[in-house]
């Protein structure tokens, strides 16, 4: 028993009497190395699967690659901060600051907003920290264990792994651990093949959803194939000349002056028609305003890649015309600056920080001359609630209004931020009951009455704001659309309601991913475009809504936007989730004629992403 005491606390080799003593002392610290990452992987792979259903978690260990390629990352980092403190409880407890913190915001990102934390991410960290606390982020008995677990592992190894290496063997080994981070790159950690299969071989349904596939893989292998897809790389096959030559097929855009209307586009959050997905028994008083503006307008269906969050991805696919969110880290294509070449004054406004998903940038790389946030203009207006449509949108029509009057036409991009969640799961809020709720439990009847008293008010808000627009003398045209589909907190709020979204049906699929447009146009814009707006428009993804807004309109959009018209045509709906319709048709799978479409899309997009650097 002292012996193996001595073995397990003596510092260095040198220290023991035998030769095999000192052979123990070195497989025991080699060992506890291993163990200690190992056992610090599997925490970190506690929280991979978030809320969800537990067997991914399991097979993480049915699948041994999966474990080790998450093992792999954890073990290398400890490798390295033992090379450089010579301490192993030191390095156990800096892997554990770096993997478990990490796989503690993939845990309430999955939670709070169904999307991991991926690479792309790490741009966006001070804004998910700034909103953690709406969120009700806590320590929960599963987290404070987890933290006990990492203080009694720090613990154990400080007792009983108080082995210092060498000099030479932790340089040694630091630098074959760096050596080892290229090759394994390269061949293992950014093989889009290997990701995937592994993936399929540990999801428990069929499916197209990428976050699916995350969670299948557990967290640090995942996050770092995720690197992967936040480099703007070029389409496999991309040829820039090609690029430029679909381009040149297409004429200059074109605007006539006659034409020109004012413009504005409101993206409302989380708006959506549950009626239509079909809860019955919601008070009419909810709807009633969106019906009456559905008879006047022209009126569709918008189908977004995300639901619950991503706020960003509607809103930069529409600006850009892009199928899918892009990286913006410079001045880039899009409407925006088409419109300002045009003549146009583009100004945009959100109720919220600036540095919130970097839109302060975002607004000049997209070409905005002026973009209004609480910290330099709303703030003062809204008192920095997120419940603010009662005095946001008052003043965005104000500011429109007087924009229009002005020498040059306006195009003004507002998102409101009322309807965002997370909603009141535990009373209900002051506006009182839109929807009785039988048989469901309090927790689904307060989320959903409380996400319909806030759209139901926008709505009222909305009606009198348009009514003011009505006999204006200056044109002016005004774009509604939803961002995206309300999580409700959680999809058992949704199976309550009785509403299960069957993805491989087209119903089930517009339900899920579908929020309505809406094209309200005033008595002297309808005069002088000799249009009247109003009639049932197509079913689109966001990244085409211009293209409608431009067509009805009568203008010419510019070569780029003519080139997505033909898109447009065969394939209404593109989205990053793996589904398409393709001539009428929900698919997985596009003809041939559509993936060439897709894949000229995809090079033209990278075309011209390169064009203004």
């Amino acid at each position: 028993m002292n012996n193996a005491l001595s073995v397990l606390r003596a510092r260095r080799a040198a220290e023991l009497d035998s030769p095999r003593q000192r052979r123990l002392w070195r497989c025991w610290n080699a060992a506890a190395l291993l163990l200690s990452s190992a056992f610090l992987c599997a925490l970190c792979l506690s929280f991979a699967v978030g809320v969800y259903d537990w067997g991914p978690f399991f097979g993480y260990f049915r699948h041994p690659l999966i474990f080790l390629l998450n093992w792999l990352p954890v073990l290398l980092l400890q490798g390295l901060l033992y090379a450089l403190f010579n301490r192993q409880w030191a390095a156990f407890l800096g892997g554990a600051a770096v993997f478990l913190f990490a796989s503690l915001g993939n845990y309430f990102k999955l939670k709070f907003r169904d999307e991991p934390f991926t690479f792309h991410d790490m741009s966006s960290i001070r804004a998910g920290l700034s909103v953690a606390g709406d969120y009700g982020v806590g320590l929960s008995t599963r987290i404070a264990l987890a933290f006990a677990l990492v203080l009694l592992g720090a613990l154990t190894l400080l007792l009983l792994a108080r082995g210092r290496s060498r000099t030479s063997a932790r340089l040694i080994g630091g630098a074959l651990a760096l050596l080892s981070l290229f090759p394994l790159w390269k061949g293992v950690y950014s093989d889009g093949e290997l990701y995937y299969h592994l993936a399929e071989e540990n999801l428990l349904i069929e499916t197209w959803d990428a976050k699916q596939y995350f969670i299948a893989t557990g967290f640090p292998y995942p996050f770092l194939y995720s690197i992967t897809e936040s480099r703007d790389i070029p389409p496999e096959g991309y040829d820039a000349a090609e690029a430029a030559a679909l381009l040149a097929g297409y004429g200059p855009g074109e605007i006539p002056e006659e034409r020109k209307v004012n413009l504005l586009v409101l993206q409302l959050e989380s708006f959506t028609d549950l009626e239509a997905m079909g809860l019955t028994g919601v008070d009419p008083a909810v709807y009633a305003p969106l019906r009456q503006l559905q008879r006047e307008c022209l009126c569709g269906t918008l189908v977004a890649n995300v639901i619950g969050g991503g706020t960003i991805d509607t809103e930069r696919c529409f600006l850009s015309g892009s199928y899918g969110l892009q990286n913006y880290r410079e001045a880039a294509p899009s409407y925006v600056r088409d419109l300002g070449e045009a003549g146009y004054f583009t100004t945009g406004g959100h109720p919220n920080r600036s540095f919130f998903y970097n839109r302060r940038n975002v607004a000049e790389y997209l070409g905005f001359d002026e973009y209004l946030f609480t910290d330099n203009y709303y703030d003062a207006v809204t008192g920095g609630e997120w419940r603010c449509d009662k005095s946001f949108l008052p003043e965005v029509f104000r500011q429109f209004r007087e924009l229009s009057r002005a020498e040059a036409p306006v195009f003004s991009f507002q998102i409101t931020l009322q309807g965002h969640g997370p909603y009141n799961s535990e009373s209900y809020d002051e506006d009182g009951h839109f929807w009785p709720g039988a048989g469901v439990s309090d927790t689904t009847s307060y989320v959903v009455n409380n996400y319909l008293s806030m759209i139901a008010e926008t709505q009222r808000l909305l009606l009198p704001q348009l009514e003011s627009l009505r006999a204006e003398p200056e044109p002016m045209v005004v774009l509604l659309y939803g961002d995206h589909n309300p999580r409700l907190e959680s999809e058992e709020v949704y199976r309550e309601l009785g509403l299960s979204f069957d993805l491989s049906s087209e119903k089930g699929f517009l339900d899920y991913y579908g929020t309505p447009w809406l094209l309200w146009a005033n008595d002297a814009a309808k005069a002088q475009l000799g249009r009247d707006f109003t009639g049932r428009g197509p079913t689109v993804s966001p990244g085409y809504l211009m293209n409608v807004l431009y067509r009805e309109l009568g203008w010419t959009g510019s070569p780029f936007m003519q080139f997505t018209d033909t898109v447009m045509e065969r394939l209404p709906v593109v989205t990053t989730n793996g589904y398409y319709i393709e001539n009428g048709r929900l698919t997985t799978e596009p003809s041939e004629e559509g993936r060439e479409l897709l894949h000229q899309y995809e090079c033209v997009q990278f075309y011209l992403r390169g064009s203004l650097r």
